[in-house]
């Protein structure tokens, strides 16, 4: 954490932050972290991913599948995404059928 707060754009350090704050299930630190990592890397679609993957973990079903659908919009040939969303929409016995 000292390391981040001296030089807050280092995507190594935030990222490590950020899975060890997952490791932790500490999931609402994680995703300061990878918000900020989006903000860096704002093309890169793994930290979106990893946003949506703590609201996942922490039973937030309905932040995630918004937050899933929209990178699905953004990133249609994703497969981690597609994955995603089907298994998410079938968890909330939702229709998934155009997701497939």
């Amino acid at each position: 954490v000292e390391s981040y707060r001296y030089y807050t754009v280092n995507l190594e350090v935030i990222s490590w932050l950020g899975v060890w704050y997952v490791k932790s299930e500490l999931y609402e630190k994680a995703i300061e972290f990878f918000e900020r990592a989006a903000e860096i890397q704002p093309s890169e679609e793994k930290w979106q991913l990893m946003v949506t993957s703590c609201y996942r973990r922490m039973g937030n079903f309905t932040k995630a599948l918004e937050l899933y659908e929209a990178i699905h919009k953004q990133y249609p040939d994703n497969l981690e995404c597609l994955r995603y969303l089907v298994a998410i929409c079938k968890d909330l016995n939702r229709k998934h059928d155009h997701y497939e």
